[in-house]
């Protein structure tokens, strides 16, 4: 996670701080629901004088993936910042929020102390214009079609021109027909959470019985559970939408696996989920490279998470629009200057050194429910 030691950039003090804060609403979906969103928000110091933050995205509990928020401060405490600290990373298999988290913090010092904004570090290269990127809202299971669509309309009313409707078996076919005949030109995905039990189950919710092909879909994401590569290539063809993979991905290994198998047609790609934001990259050269369209995926970061994502949203392979949306969308308040939608439909990507963002301290301390330091 560091450089060696004597480097300009060796960490020599990390601060690690659970955080609490309250959703505008219940953010739901086939893993779970949650209104209040804890995450660690990691803070590292370099021998150079520069600071870096990072955010640890798992979810309180292990629903979306195997990692949760105790498990990822337990490996960080024991392993991975005395590592850092030491230039070491002890070699840890997995952990790949804890990582990203820490990865994310050691990367915005470096390139705060070089002066460059993060896009820089990640291979981008300076266009002389901000980067914007169009953001789907990304809306969670509802109690009743007419709720959903209240939702839908006030995202589109916000300025959103892409939304993504969370379903699951018995809520999938109508929920979809009923946002496309409200909105016909709409860019509308829909996201399972792997809820569907093999292929068979899939084929017969969403083509036999239901033919949401007609829906015009930009794709459907992660219809079966994250291990059933086969059954995912098996769907692939036979949906009429594109099969987008998400929770099955996370690592170029899979990703590589999946393309092999035809088992994808798009990814959701999010930096915590496959270790970080080099990892992100090089998943997303590759996916460029077999011509395959790649989404950023959000976890309901707050802005630190946010601005680093947005960063990843910003490569070149990733052509699909971003679920990262404005705070606003999640967080009564945020613990940066809230991210905001553009009337283009579109977030703007910080240009500022490193994530381009700094936290409010106060907001900070205010919303620490745990608080952790080491030093060198």
């Amino acid at each position: 996670m560091s450089d060696a030691a004597g480097s300009p950039h060796r960490v020599l003090d990390v601060e690690l701080r659970r955080v609490r804060l309250p959703l505008v609403a219940a953010h739901t979906a086939a893993h779970g629901s949650f209104s209040e969103r804890d995450t660690i928000v990691v803070r590292v110091a370099s021998a150079d004088g520069s600071v870096g933050w990072g955010e640890c995205a798992a979810l309180a509990r292990p629903t979306y993936t195997s990692e949760y928020l105790d498990g990822c401060w337990a490996v960080l405490v024991a392993e991975l910042v005395p590592g850092c600290l030491a230039g070491d990373d002890r070699g840890v298999v997995g952990h790949h929020m804890a990582k990203a988290g820490l990865e994310a913090a050691v990367l915005d010092a470096q390139a705060r102390a070089a002066g460059v904004p993060l896009t820089s570090l990640l291979g981008i290269a300076p266009t002389g214009e901000p980067a914007r990127v169009l953001s789907t809202a990304v809306v969670g299971l509802a109690g009743s079609i007419d709720e959903l669509l209240a939702t839908v309309a006030a995202r589109v009313a916000a300025g959103h021109r892409s939304v993504k409707v969370k379903i699951r078996p018995g809520w999938d076919a109508a929920p979809l027909r009923a946002v496309r005949a409200a909105w016909p030109h709409l860019l509308l995905a829909a996201d399972a959470n792997g809820s569907y039990r093999d292929q068979r189950h899939a084929l017969e919710a969403l083509r036999d019985d239901a033919a949401v092909a007609d829906v015009d879909l930009v794709y459907v994401e992660q219809p079966l559970p994250a291990d059933d590569l086969r059954g995912a290539s098996h769907l692939v063809g036979k949906l009429g939408v594109p099969v987008a993979l998400d929770e099955s991905i996370s690592s170029l290994g899979d990703l590589r696996t999946a393309v092999s198998l035809g088992a994808i047609e798009a990814l959701n790609l999010k930096a915590a989920r496959v270790g970080g934001l080099r990892a992100a990259a090089r998943l997303a050269q590759f996916a460029e490279t077999v011509g395959l369209p790649v989404l950023c995926g959000g976890m309901v970061e707050t802005g630190i998470g946010r601005a680093a994502s947005l960063a990843v949203a910003a490569l070149p392979g990733c052509t699909l629009p971003t679920d990262l949306g404005p705070s606003g969308n999640y967080f009564v308040e945020d613990l940066t200057d809230p991210f905001v939608l553009g009337a283009d439909g579109c977030l703007a990507v910080p240009t500022g050194p490193g994530i381009g963002v700094e936290p409010d301290l106060g907001r900070l301390e205010d919303a620490t429910v745990e608080h952790w330091r080491a030093t060198s």
